[in-house]
């Protein structure tokens, strides 16, 4: 009797409509960044983490059962995407002594993740995956842990010259590429990351396997006599770093060579995440790196990345020569940072990066000085914006989903104090996140900030 009334009691439970999640922003400015406009004194009802409605404050009902949020005199964005950063996880731990490696627990990703979350980040493009990031990216699509969504680059090199396996995969032929291609794809990653020192042969193996698999083909220019020219022809979707391009511009940074790499990347529709706070950090941390390890973002901060930091500082940054450091500058300032606004002009795509976890470039927080870089090259605020909004889902194919403020798409939305659109600085004030169809205020993001610090001083001890 008590089965046939168990299963009675499921037959019932199946038939009624599961409890809606719905939010409701009053009297918001949007900013919906399908053009640039600020809609102003607007009610957005987010149903079941997507935008149900979207009209004036004055007009719009607000259902009974919704969650008020009073955003008077603030203003609402998309969330923000970070297409390029990199990731804690076990193999890292090569970096460190045997006495001082991290374990599991210890890489509590809740903690590890909640920059990113705090500071209105969605979307983190993780460009050398490791296994752990894949188990982790499901749990995340599952709800089972707060977190931006992961995006899973398994990066291949050369042997024997850069980032060892684990963390890269080393290949030294044609069928050994040809092979990680497939075995990447069968393990669940996303796209592949060349790096630098493979040979032209690998590259075309991986170039033709990754387009026949359907994978995205992102990274580095490589070395070893492959140009510009010749990874736009092989159908590279992604170029990692403005210092890319200028590694084939011999030193030459005039407007004339500015200018014909703008154009032809920018006519192969060759996306590039510029990377450029990358850059601004490696030429303070060369003046002191101790000043640069104690910014108040370090509280937030895992021990292994800060391990990871130093482990690089001192192995490659603190070797180059103290005569050969202002060409850093140089390039950055003459190259670089001209370059970008002229590849923006040209027409080019250009999604934000950061580089996120290579000294010092800290996680969640550098999106923004990556927003202020661009609209330091010539770039409006608008035009920065959609770099961290609407471009990642061009990019991703998926515009429709996503990207922007209208009725239907995904409502992972950030809540500013300031507007944007008059000041770039203004994506740092933040008044809440809405993610994974929760809603988190300024005091719940500060207090998840703190319960990291918190953790990770247990880990220091």
């Amino acid at each position: 009797m008590m089965a046939l009334l168990f299963i009675a009691a499921m037959l019932i439970n199946c038939g009624q409509e599961a409890p809606e999640d719905i939010f409701a922003f009053v009297h918001v400015n949007v900013i919906p960044m399908n053009q640039e406009r600020v809609l102003a004194d607007q009610t957005v009802v987010v149903r079941n983490g997507r935008i149900d409605v979207i009209g004036s404050s004055a007009s719009t009902k607000v259902p009974k059962k919704a969650v008020q949020i009073d955003a008077g005199g603030q203003f609402l964005i998309p969330a923000l995407s970070d297409m390029h950063v990199h990731l804690e996880g076990d193999a890292w731990n090569m970096m460190f002594p045997a006495d001082a490696q991290f374990t599991t627990d210890d890489l509590d990703f809740g903690h590890i993740l909640f920059p990113y979350v705090a500071n209105g980040v969605a979307i983190v493009q993780v460009m050398s995956a490791l296994p752990n990031h894949i188990v982790l990216r499901d749990r995340i699509a599952r709800r089972e842990i707060l977190g931006p969504r992961l995006l899973l680059s398994r990066m291949v090199d050369g042997p024997d010259r850069a980032w060892p396996p684990p963390i890269s995969t080393w290949v030294k032929t044609a069928e050994e590429a040809h092979q990680f291609v497939l075995d990447s794809k069968k393990e669940g990653y996303d796209s592949i990351k060349v790096y630098s020192f493979l040979s032209q042969e690998c590259y075309d193996a991986i170039l033709a396997t990754a387009e026949a698999e359907g994978m995205k083909v992102n990274g580095h220019i490589p070395m070893g006599g492959l140009s510009v020219e010749y990874v736009l022809d092989a159908g590279q979707d992604l170029i990692a770093h403005a210092e890319e391009v200028m590694k084939h511009a011999q030193g030459k940074y005039d407007q004339e060579q500015i200018e014909y790499f703008a154009k032809i990347i920018a006519e192969k529709w060759t996306w590039i995440t510029p990377t450029l706070i990358l850059q601004r950090n490696l030429i303070a941390l060369l003046e002191d790196f101790e000043k640069e390890l104690n910014r108040p973002e370090a509280l937030y901060l895992h021990p292994m990345a800060l391990g990871i930091w130093s482990f690089i500082n001192n192995t490659l940054y603190s070797t180059i020569p103290e005569e050969s450091r202002p060409m850093i500058s140089q390039g950055f300032e003459l190259f670089q940072r001209p370059f970008i606004k002229a590849f923006h002009d040209a027409g080019g795509n250009i999604m934000a990066g950061t580089d996120a976890l290579i000294p010092t470039t800290y996680p969640g927080f550098s999106i923004h000085q990556e927003l202020e870089e661009l609209v330091g090259v010539g770039l409006t605020p608008y035009e920065a914006l959609k770099t961290a909004t609407t471009h990642p889902h061009e990019f991703l194919g998926e515009s429709g989903q996503a990207g922007t403020v209208e009725k239907g798409k995904r409502a992972d939305l950030v809540l500013l104090e300031g507007n944007p659109l008059e000041e770039i600085s203004h994506t740092r004030k933040i008044a809440g996140v809405m993610i994974q169809g929760k809603w988190l205020s300024k005091a719940e993001l500060q207090a998840g900030l703190e319960a990291a610090a918190a953790f990770y001083e247990t880990l220091k001890r």
